[in-house]
């Protein structure tokens, strides 16, 4: 297709016109079926060979295909934890780790009483034993059901409604089943001195009945090892290595409040040293390893196919890949998946859980023979880009050193979390210059969580405001706020002047906290300033249940911590002058 451009020149101080013509030369295609052009069909032996130089087939580099491998790694067991306070205890993967960090001591209610009543009396029942009636009625004499459910607790009091006097408290059993006395137990020692028929099959069915509460809930057997943080909300804990030599790989958790640990949870401190807890193994020391592998190429889908006339997958769509100036990343990564991705090989390097790993090096050996000596990665210190490694702990050290250990936590990976037993939203109110705890969610003593704000409602009529004839306003000292609402106040930390924390208070007549989270601990209670953001945060408590490696079943109380909803106000004012209708 012609075209033409009129312009002038300039020669010698006369303009001359000139015509320039382009010719531009446009496909025309016959057909509009490509299905013949892409079946890219060979008729000419000279046309393969420029398709295989167009698409670059010819650029070769001297380089060799790896064969085989050996990777050096060394292997430590973790055999001990530590709690806080030199509190140490050792630790086997038998069961998971997240249980063994959130699991706390359960607290008597009436639901909980009453479960264990009844599998008593299911034992008793399945016994044949002859007295059993008058067994019955010793056991619902000695352990009567001593609840007082709140008020505003309907389910509660609708469950002690329909079960007193018909079945016994199974926590108290439980506690006089544990209990040593006088070379025995309280249960054993009631159960002989007060002529109780069945004396003989009541304490065995005791074993029975502990065998099967210790299986259901997971229980600490040290309650002063607790790993909840109140100041912070969250868990802190430390697992460590036996020491070999004054060397001791310790990996400390300070926020954990996810509900799943993985390596990214740990950092290494090399300066702490853990003692050692009774019942740990010896020689679990550090276990060197060497092991073969024949190495396989990286493959994802959608990778470009090395042959022409094969069509990738189209799941990954490289078109549609950011290319703005921000999206460097983007592009990287699509020059690895594009250009050097059958340049890169696959290691299914094996690990026990509980194991902390450290890979020493990697010796690779090619199709010519020759072999490869590959460092950790990491480990020259000559640049900084050298430097960067990944899935290795930060090291916390006065004098960190490169290491690449990775640990493979006995982690659970899939959790059933029921219903949370009590919740409480910690927020901001900038207007009142403190913090609240409001419990959404409080434990009932029918064994789940009830409404905060429902058990907050108070039943006493207020006194009305009597006005004086002739009196347009009134002074209020201080408005009030729901009882679900537990203030914390800011107060200066000790011997500083700058710093400041958050301290539990009360609001004069207010029913106060009914939840575990902000009562657990005696005052003063306080809690960091800096862990209540300006998003606020969201505690909850509630069972988790989860199957482990060796098949056995878990089911404890943990506790989950999650962004909150944003600042709140809680209408709290002093000194107002109102307006009298």
């Amino acid at each position: 297709m012609p075209e033409f451009q009129l312009s002038e020149l300039l020669i010698e101080g006369y303009r001359l016109a000139s015509i320039t013509a382009y010719n531009r030369l446009e496909a025309s295609p016959r057909t509009v079926d490509f299905d013949r052009s892409l079946a890219a069909e060979v008729r000419d032996p000279l046309w393969m060979l420029t398709r295989q130089w167009q698409f670059g087939e010819f650029q070769g580099e001297d380089a060799a295909t790896a064969v085989t491998t050996q990777i050096e790694a060394g292997h430590t067991l973790i055999d001990r934890m530590e709690f806080g306070g030199d509190n140490v205890a050792a630790y086997k993967a038998d069961v998971p780790l997240e249980t063994v960090v959130e699991q706390e001591t359960l607290r008597p209610d009436l639901f909980l009483a009453i479960q264990l009543g009844r599998y008593f009396v299911k034992l008793m029942k399945n016994s044949g034993l002859p007295a059993f009636v008058q067994d019955l009625q010793l056991l619902l004499d000695r352990y009567p059901l001593n609840y007082l459910p709140d008020e505003n607790d309907s389910e509660g009091k609708q469950l002690l409604f329909s079960t007193q006097g018909k079945i016994f408290d199974g926590f108290l059993l439980y506690l006089d089943i544990v209990t040593p006395e006088a070379g025995s137990t309280v249960f054993v020692n009631w159960v002989e001195n007060n002529a109780v028929p069945d004396a003989g099959p009541l304490i065995g069915l005791s074993g029975v009945f502990l065998n099967w509460y210790r299986r259901n809930f997971v229980q600490p057997e040290d309650k002063t090892r607790f790993a909840w943080q109140p100041p912070k909300l969250e868990y802190q804990f430390t697992v460590s290595s036996p020491p070999i030599a004054d060397h001791q790989s310790t990996l400390v958790a300070e926020r954990y409040h996810e509900g799943y640990l993985d390596w990214y949870s740990f950092d290494l401190y090399r300066d702490k040293m853990v003692s050692d807890p009774a019942g740990a193994d010896p020689g679990t020391g550090d276990t060197p390893e060497l092991k073969s592998y024949i190495p396989s190429p990286v493959t994802f889908k959608g990778m470009p196919h090395p042959r022409f006339w094969m069509m990738e997958e189209s799941r990954t769509d490289f078109g549609k890949i950011d290319t703005s100036p921000t999206g460097l990343l983007h592009l990287l990564l699509a020059e690895f998946g594009l250009t050097y991705s059958n340049d890169w090989f696959m290691l299914p390097y094996e690990l026990s859980i509980n194991t902390l790993c450290e890979i020493k090096k990697i010796i690779v050996r090619d199709v010519f023979g020759q072999y490869t000596l590959i460092l950790p990665s990491g480990h020259a210190r000559e640049n900084q880009w050298e430097q960067w490694s990944m899935f290795t702990h930060t090291d916390l050290s006065a004098d960190p050193s490169a290491s690449n250990l990775f640990y493979l936590a006995p982690a659970i990976t899939k959790v059933q979390e029921g219903e949370p037993l009590e919740q409480v939203n910690f927020l901001r109110d900038e207007m009142a210059n403190m913090v609240w705890a409001v419990e959404d969610t409080v434990p009932s003593q029918a064994g789940r969580g009830v409404s905060g704000k429902e058990m907050a409602l108070r039943h006493e009529a207020e006194t009305p405001f009597a006005a004086t004839p002739g009196v347009k306003i009134r002074y209020v000292l201080g408005t009030t706020v729901p009882d679900n609402w537990i203030p914390f106040i800011p107060v200066h930390r000790d011997a500083s002047t700058s710093e400041i924390q958050l301290q539990r208070a009360a609001l004069l007549g207010s029913k106060g906290a009914l939840g575990v989270i902000v009562t657990e601990k005696s005052a003063p209670y306080y809690i960091n300033e800096e862990v209540i953001e300006r998003s606020g945060a969201i505690v909850k408590r509630g069972f988790q249940r989860t199957r482990w490696v060796n098949g056995e079943t878990y089911v404890w109380i943990g506790r989950r911590k999650g962004p909150g909803r944003g600042e709140g106000w809680s209408n709290l004012k002093f000194d107002q002058i109102e307006n009298i209708s």
